[in-house]
């Protein structure tokens, strides 16, 4: 028995097992103080990925938002969802006005950030809100609404898509990128579905076996476009998403 004490002792044990325990207790006691950290650490972390995790996903969102920048005849409105630290500005055509919304609020910092460089990208206003209720924005006021990597986080995915059509003017297309659920594969589903749990813990309510194509078809949008890439990897975990609805 001692001889397991002074194992169970050593830093090597303890770091492993005693950092997530104190996380937890920390959680338990203090719900609120702890969301407010977790939130401030996740705007951190994903603003520093932002340029790793653009790399791969840089051939479609030029695919998705050449679209965008067909409509852009003159300064076009887009509210964009899930904003976080501005990474789509860069596909966005000149004079474009942008409503950012994002649910944490500690991505407001580096959204100040990153438009220094597209200075051609205005930011007109910041809104803390999720997709499901952007009372916020007026109805039928923007040009098109984008969204990339947001819809496997929200709560109600019905509610964030019909929160789209409103504020979208007669005719305003929703530019989408999202993974999303394997559409053939079963082995490949199990392990989504297995992993789904741990992902909305570490990465802020992501579920990754999300249908969301069958969502957006069942919308009421006039007209519906999408592809699925699977060439991405681990192919079973990286299905994308992405195209257009017309409102």
């Amino acid at each position: 028995m001692a001889s397991l004490l002074r194992r169970l002792a050593r830093p090597a044990v303890l770091l492993p097992v005693g950092v997530p325990l104190g996380l937890y207790t920390f959680a338990k006691l203090n719900p609120d103080a702890a969301t407010a950290y977790y939130k401030r650490a996740f705007a951190w972390g994903c603003a520093r990925s932002m340029d790793f995790s653009e790399k791969k996903l840089t051939e479609l969102k030029q695919d998705v938002f050449a679209g965008l920048r067909e409509q852009g005849t003159g300064a076009l409105q887009v509210l964009e969802i899930g904003v976080g630290g501005g990474n789509n500005f860069r596909y966005y055509p000149p004079g474009t006005s942008v409503i950012a919304v994002d649910p944490n609020p500690h991505f407001d910092q580096y959204l100040k950030e990153n438009s220094d460089k597209y200075p051609d990208v205005k930011v007109t206003k910041f809104i803390v809100a999720g997709a499901e209720d952007m009372s916020g924005v007026a109805e039928g006021s923007v040009d098109a609404v984008v969204c990339t990597l947001v819809l496997c986080s929200v709560q109600d995915m019905d509610a964030s898509i019909r929160e789209v059509k409103r504020v979208l003017k007669p005719g305003g297309k929703f530019y989408y990128l999202e993974h999303v659920r394997h559409p053939t594969n079963g082995r490949a589903q199990f392990m989504q579905d297995l992993l789904t749990p741990v992902f909305r813990v570490l990465s802020d309510g992501c579920h990754v076996n999300r249908e969301t194509w069958k969502h957006l078809e069942g919308a009421g949008f006039t007209e519906v476009k999408y592809r699925i890439e699977g060439n991405l990897r681990p192919k079973f975990m990286t299905q994308i998403l992405y195209g257009t609805a017309t409102k």
